[in-house]
């Protein structure tokens, strides 16, 4: 008789557990059918960043079949800016030469400021997150990719389509 390998879903969300609770009622699964991967903000910024390498390697060795880009409505992880994250940096004692170096090579795009801040809009970090899953040659494209928004204090959530 041959083992049947159980189909999991993968959950790409903020660092802000709040949410997670929720996770059950929106995937139709229970806990430990899901593999939660959480990085600030939900956002992949890179189409073969860290982000994207975990959710190959999650598809794959996981057994995949749905992803579900959950983020938090109200999460402070959109509302803190680029620039409050550069003077914190600087005050650090990272010099604005060593700023100015990493624009110029073009290490994070032109600017600096708006990589760190990364997107602040919730709806777009979701549609264009889906989108990169949807369209990555090495992402099957059998997966099923689902975007959500929770309001971790209301226990609401919508979906974003």
């Amino acid at each position: 008789m041959e083992k049947t390998i159980e189909k999991k879903a993968l959950v790409l969300t903020g660092l802000s557990e709040k949410s997670h609770h929720l996770f059950p009622a929106i995937t139709n699964r229970s806990v430990d059918q899901l593999v939660i991967a959480s990085s600030f903000g939900a956002i992949i910024s890179q189409p073969y960043g860290c982000m994207v390498r975990n959710v190959i390697f999650a598809v794959y060795s996981e057994n995949i079949e749905e992803i579900y880009i959950i983020v938090e409505k109200d999460s402070k992880e959109h509302t803190v800016t680029g620039d409050e994250i550069l003077s914190k940096i600087q005050e650090a004692g990272i010099t604005k030469e060593t700023i100015k170096t990493i624009e110029y090579i073009d290490a994070a795009g032109c600017n600096l400021s708006n990589w760190l801040a990364g997107k602040q809009d919730v709806k777009k970090i979701i549609t264009e997150n889906i989108e990169l899953i949807k369209h990555h040659p090495l992402l099957p494209k059998t997966l099923s990719i689902y975007g959500f928004i929770t309001d971790a204090e209301t226990g609401e959530f919508e979906a974003n389509a």
